[in-house]
């Protein structure tokens, strides 16, 4: 499996030749071409740094398949596949299984939209702003080390809680936490930390 990181919570996913790309955001609209062909876009929620809806009606008018929950879809031009709690789905031969998360806190302390994390081939997961998981093992996890409500203990609980071996830093480029402190303090863990454009196989 290929992971490259971009901006915030981006990531580019080749498994088998597929290539499935998670999160585009508005900031990446401006060079979306820099991705190359895609198989499929999928999103975790709504939110700024995840989600761009123009760029979603971009890439679906490409013929790239679009997947994302109800709440992220409804803002969505070009009808997307809807996914659900406990939904399977397959992009070629990756398979892919859809799993609502609850969103971390916002700033005013107010529930954060609908957010659904997504498990590639049994073996890598992210949860986009998701925290409280049930019911999910993963070697390989893509984690969101800062957020209005994630510190990085809770950061380092939820890799723990999934039972995750390796991780990877994502979600802090807004705010600006550093992956290497992250990488110091989380004892237990083998932490990858991918830069922008950065290409890890694993």
């Amino acid at each position: 499996m290929k992971i490259t990181r971009y901006f915030q919570s981006c990531l580019l996913v080749e498994e088998n030749g597929v290539r499935i790309l998670f999160d585009p955001s508005g900031h990446e609209a401006v060079d979306s071409d820099k991705f190359g062909r895609l198989d499929a876009v999928v999103y975790t929620h709504e939110h700024g740094d995840h989600f761009d809806a123009d760029l979603a009606a971009k890439l679906a008018g490409q013929g790239t398949a679009v997947y994302a929950n109800a709440s992220t879809a409804a803002q969505i031009s070009t009808k997307p596949n809807v996914v659900s709690d406990g939904q399977e789905f397959a992009v070629g031969s990756v398979k892919i299984k859809a799993i609502e998360l609850p969103h971390c806190l916002m700033w005013h302390g107010e529930p954060g939209p609908q957010n659904t994390g997504y498990l590639v081939n049994d073996r890598l997961f992210n949860p986009g702003d998701g925290v409280q998981p049930r019911g999910v093992t993963a070697e390989l996890l893509a984690l969101p080390i800062t957020g209005p409500d994630i510190s990085l203990k809770d950061a380092i609980d939820f890799a723990h809680q999934l039972e995750s071996k390796t991780v990877i830093p994502v979600h802090y480029d807004y705010i600006g936490t550093k992956p290497e402190v992250f990488a110091h303090v989380a004892k237990g863990l083998e932490v990858k930390i991918i830069a922008n454009g950065e290409t890890l196989e694993i």
